[in-house]
């Protein structure tokens, strides 16, 4: 397991550099609009930090809260209250990194 700041830098940083793609291969699609060779595609890395942190907190499952979070909800800004619930009916707060990563304790706990 890593702890809430190491885990929480981890996402911002997946988040930014996510960001910074999307700007290079919207560029991209501008300056070479009929471009099927390049391939530009930084899932590579980022689905491989994604499978460590799943498998750091036992979230490697089709029902991944960091999945969820990270893609579904946006990195959170997505998040509406009810959207993601425990098993036993209860809210699960997907807001931020940091509200990500007690959920996956709690998890881990219950």
């Amino acid at each position: 397991m890593i702890d809430k700041i190491l885990f929480v830098q981890t996402i911002e940083q997946i988040q930014l550099q996510k960001e910074q793609d999307d700007k290079c291969n919207n560029a991209f699609r501008v300056i070479l609009p009929y471009d099927f060779i390049s391939g530009y595609d930084h899932h590579y890395i980022t689905n491989q930090l994604v499978e460590i942190l799943q498998v750091l907190f036992k979230d490697n499952n089709k029902d991944s809260l960091i999945e969820y979070f990270m893609w579904e909800l946006d990195f959170g800004k997505k998040y509406k209250k009810g959207c993601v619930s425990y098993k036993n009916g209860k809210n699960i707060k997907l807001k931020s990194a940091s509200d990500l990563y007690d959920s996956l304790i709690m998890n881990a706990i219950s």
